[in-house]
């Protein structure tokens, strides 16, 4: 019986680094999406309402909160770590009001 040979190979590179970032972003991205629902929350605010823009800016983190940031460049989730270090500081500031 011969040896069968795969007529592709995988290439799996890892980057540890990136993974490494992109885990940092993660904690920073969910703890300032939290930081916001809890600010509606406990302000008494309706999540329903459209029109309130704390209500727009929770419904736009939970969509950059979806981004595939394994496709990124180390840049990339550079340029996203700013975003949310940003966005924290904005939440910051929601509950020092």
């Amino acid at each position: 019986m011969s040896e069968i040979e795969p007529t592709y190979q995988r290439s799996f590179k890892v980057d540890y680094e990136r993974d490494f970032q992109i885990d940092i972003v993660n904690e920073i991205a969910h703890d300032v999406y939290a930081g916001l629902l809890n600010f509606i929350l406990n302000s008494g605010m309706d999540m329903k309402d459209k029109a309130n823009p704390y209500v727009i800016v929770l419904d736009q983190l939970a969509e950059v909160l979806h981004v595939d940031m394994f496709a990124m460049t180390v840049q990339e989730v550079e340029v996203m770590k700013a975003y949310w270090v940003g966005m924290d500081k904005f939440i910051d500031g929601l509950h020092k009001e």
